[in-house]
């Protein structure tokens, strides 16, 4: 094994914003700023704990990373104490765009096509370039505000048997968003933070260059066949994403 140097230093002063935290860390969890709250503006909280607007955000960027407190365009901080539980014992796969996002999904727009697939997609689901899948497109809102955008494509094949009528989107939105989650047992994933490009940005409704975390993620059937491919593209603050592995 080769030998490593390490340094450190016992004198780094505890951060400024440490206290900050401390305190409102404490008030969420004992339920003085309930779940769903809005937490009081800059100027109040800088006033209370007599510290600077960028000390204050220290504090609440850290509460943010911790999932305590979500930011809400126009609305400032929110408590968001309360997540959903995962049962990690649990073994059916489902759809990351509904079940990770911070308020309930309330609206899916699906645009769909049929066509032969691309290079990559034939090699990744493991079928000839002349076979057709199905190619769709979904945006995932709150109240009409964008939230993520899901590009899934599955071979006709492999949902031949299950008689679904693609000339009706609630059936193919059953599909994307239902039956080929519960058909796999098991996926590949790979997470990648990426800018977004005018492709994404007609969907999501956000800037070019914005961050945006993409989730890549191959379902496979028990005999290890390829049912999909899909591509998830969070907003990250419209997110949390817990992984159990």
């Amino acid at each position: 094994m080769s030998s490593k140097t390490i340094k450190a230093n016992d004198s780094e002063k505890i951060p400024l914003y440490v206290p900050v935290y401390n305190a409102l860390y404490t008030k969420i969890m004992s339920g003085d700023y309930k779940d769903g709250m809005q937490l009081p503006s800059e100027a109040v909280l800088t006033k209370e704990f007599d510290v600077s607007r960028h000390t204050l955000r220290q504090a609440l960027t850290i509460l943010t990373e911790d999932g305590l407190i979500r930011k809400h365009q126009g609305k400032g901080s929110i408590v968001s104490k309360t997540k959903k539980q995962f049962d990690p014992l649990q073994k059916e796969l489902f759809n990351p765009m509904i079940e990770y996002a911070v308020s309930e999904i309330d609206q899916i727009e699906i645009n769909y096509n049929f066509a032969p697939p691309t290079d990559i997609a034939s090699q990744q689901l493991g079928i000839e370039n002349h076979e057709i899948i199905l190619a769709s497109n979904a945006v995932y809102s709150v109240k009409d505000e964008v939230f993520g955008h899901a590009f899934i494509q599955i071979p006709l094949k492999r949902f031949d048997h299950l008689k679904i009528d693609l000339n009706d989107k609630d059936s193919v939105s059953d599909l994307i968003n239902q039956t080929i989650f519960k058909m796999a047992s098991r996926a590949s994933m790979a997470i990648k933070l990426v800018v977004a490009e005018d492709h994404i940005t007609k969907f999501l409704k956000v800037k070019e260059k914005e961050p945006i975390i993409l989730l890549e993620e191959l379902l496979y059937t028990d005999e290890g066949d390829p049912i999909c491919r899909c591509k998830f593209y969070f907003i990250p603050e419209k997110y949390e994403i817990s992984i159990w592995i």
